[in-house]
């Protein structure tokens, strides 16, 4: 267990404090660890919409087999299961390819621009593109053209955070997220659990001074696109040796 971790209980009871009057050592009753799991899950799982609010990005591998198109990302709960079990990608910031020990960036091309100049049947290359599916439940990258040999794929993003139950821990998520994350679950509770005369207006402002500084430690993409020659048609095909 990481330092200080705390379980989701002792952090569920900690955000009921901010709008309780109760004594620190009074327990939760009736349904109010029960609704603080589901509120907190559905905070965490709406957080990797726009994946602002997810915590920082981290590096995935995976190897492509020859021919293969499409790599899948999701819970490893999902059926069947996914190429990637480290959650939805929420956010792809980087990807590339390692054969050899030489490294191939790739391209994070728009859907709707992929098949608007997608002219061709699948062919097996040097995959040059990826392209992203959000499903409900998993994320699909297609993988064009697909590769002719089996290639080691680096992905860096944000990923989904799993579901929490009453028995786990925060050692998931880095201390420095605790406090916006206390302060988002009060605010939720505070209105579901007819507590919203709790919420005042200071409480807000604490909410928004947490949620500001969790915005600004987010990650920024700093992947280098290629100009408009590089993309699906073109004199990029020879250069690839499509």
């Amino acid at each position: 267990m990481a330092l200080f971790a705390q379980t989701v209980r002792e952090f569920i009871k900690d955000s009921y404090q901010l709008i309780s009057a109760n004594s620190p050592t009074v327990p939760l009753h009736g349904d109010d660890e029960n609704k603080g799991i589901q509120f907190l899950n559905e905070l965490l799982k709406s957080y990797s919409s726009s994946s602002l609010l997810l915590t920082i990005a981290k590096k995935v591998t995976f190897n492509v087999s020859i021919g293969q198109q499409f790599v899948t990302f999701g819970d490893p709960t999902y059926t069947p299961t996914p190429d990637v079990t480290e959650g939805r990608l929420s956010n792809l910031q980087n990807a590339w390819l390692e054969l050899e020990g030489v490294t191939y960036p790739l391209i994070d091309e728009s859907r709707n621009v992929f098949f608007d100049s997608y002219k061709f049947e699948p062919q097996q290359g040097l995959p040059r593109f990826v392209i992203i599916t959000n499903e409900t439940n998993l994320t699909r990258m297609q993988l064009y053209p697909s590769p002719s040999q089996v290639y080691t794929l680096f992905v860096y993003g944000k990923f989904e955070l799993p579901y929490v139950t009453s028995n786990d821990t925060m050692e998931g998520l880095p201390l420095y997220y605790y406090r916006f994350l206390r302060f988002a679950l009060a605010r939720d509770l505070a209105f579901y659990k007819g507590r919203s005369s709790a919420w005042d207006q200071k409480l807000e402002s604490m909410f928004q001074e947490a949620k500001d500084e969790m915005e600004s430690a987010t990650s920024i993409n700093l992947a280098i696109r290629g100009d408009s020659e590089s993309y699906l048609n073109g004199s990029w095909r020879v250069r690839a040796g499509i």
